[in-house]
């Protein structure tokens, strides 16, 4: 069995930096989309089925951004901000993969969180294959895990149209979890 290449965060900077699916750019958030995170870390819709309240301010949105960024930067590689291909500079919502350690191991945690104003049209199940094809292709090294409450109905079917599966002996008091990789 041969060990799969693990790539510099330079190399995976150039293949995650900018993805264009059938109808989004998933492209590196900016420093500048601060505004555009607040817009939907900061909606309570968007918080429906998690157990904290979203960001209270423009800062907090901020800070979550900087730390986002930072990672990008040391591992050439996070969350993307997502916008339709036809309104590039408008950014509908954040989603992709970023390193988290999980159960004392590394993983590739696939997080999808998009304005409601465009729920429903399948954006975030496009976000998430993209996110899962990428992680598997280029960071398959780390398992692709997808931690879901089980009364979020529509994060449960974005995760299984992902390809992740789903895996009851992973399973949290809180949460149901999807992976592939583990």
């Amino acid at each position: 069995m041969t060990m799969d290449k693990r790539l510099t965060p330079s190399e995976l900077v150039r293949i995650f930096a900018r993805v264009q699916t059938e109808r989004l750019i998933l492209r590196r958030p900016r420093a500048t989309d601060g505004s555009a995170m607040f817009r939907v870390h900061g909606d309570p819709e968007t918080y429906r089925y998690t157990p904290v309240d979203p960001d209270p301010d423009l800062a907090t949105s901020e800070a979550t951004l900087r730390r986002w960024l930072d990672q990008w930067d040391e591992e050439g590689y996070g969350y993307w901000a997502v916008a339709l291909q036809q309104t590039q500079d408008e950014v509908i919502g954040f989603g992709g993969v970023r390193r988290f350690v999980w159960r004392e191991r590394d993983i590739a945690n696939l997080y999808y969180r998009l304005t409601p104003a465009v729920w429903g049209n399948g954006y975030a199940a496009e976000v998430a294959q993209a996110a899962v094809q990428f992680a598997r292709a280029h960071l398959s090294h780390l398992p692709v895990v997808a931690r879901i409450r089980a009364a979020n109905i529509p994060s449960l079917r974005t995760a299984e149209r992902s390809g992740l599966l789903r895996r009851p002996d992973l399973d949290e008091d809180e949460h149901l979890i999807f992976a592939l990789g583990w």
